[in-house]
């Protein structure tokens, strides 16, 4: 199953997504994809750069389903 990489924005606590060019965006249908688990790991690697550069924190991976070609997150009872 597809992940994205979400945290949370240092200034406000707003959630985030890490998007395609390296920025991060509230907005999931502008997060970058991974559709394995290297991808995911590479994410995870960004986003610890992100961490450190004390732009977010609270980083982990999150599963998505893709709808319309549009990612959607996915939640587990």
């Amino acid at each position: 199953m597809p992940s994205v990489v979400t945290a949370n924005r240092l200034t406000d606590g707003i959630v985030v997504y890490l998007a395609t060019d390296g920025s991060w965006t509230e907005d999931i249908a502008r997060a970058r994809l991974a559709n394995t688990e290297e991808e995911a790991k590479a994410l995870e690697a960004e986003a610890a750069e992100a961490v450190k550069a004390r732009r977010v924190v609270a980083v982990y991976p999150m599963e998505v389903a893709l709808h319309d070609g549009c990612s959607r997150p996915t939640f587990s009872a």
